[in-house]
């Protein structure tokens, strides 16, 4: 007996899709490289854009959430934005669409 098994008698598959952040703080590159984009040839990516794009995006949806990890690139990201977007990430708070978990720097591997 599979766990699919004892839990579905209908067998649909339900799924789950929670949308959230798990950057790494200076795994292979230095948190400003995580943050700027720079040195592309070990890895790809920008935390500062999704954290951009994020925003957008839940302001654009009310129905959409997001989970946010890593304080030490959002404290940085939060430094840099204009009272404006800082009033739009409250009342994103506020209406539970962004959510921040673990109250760390970085999000822990177990």
């Amino acid at each position: 007996v599979t766990g699919f098994d004892c839990l579905s008698k209908d067998k649909k598959l339900q799924i789950h899709i929670v949308p959230h952040t798990h950057d790494d703080v200076g795994w292979l590159k230095t948190v400003d490289e995580y943050y700027n984009g720079t040195n592309p040839t070990i890895q790809a990516g920008t935390v500062q854009y999704i954290l951009d794009g994020v925003i957008h995006s839940l302001k654009q949806n009310v129905n959409r959430t997001f989970i946010y990890v890593e304080m030490a690139f959002f404290e940085r990201w939060w430094n840099e934005q204009t009272a404006e977007v800082k009033e739009s990430v409250k009342l994103l708070i506020k209406n539970k669409q962004l959510e921040f978990i673990n109250g760390g720097w970085c999000m822990n591997d177990e």
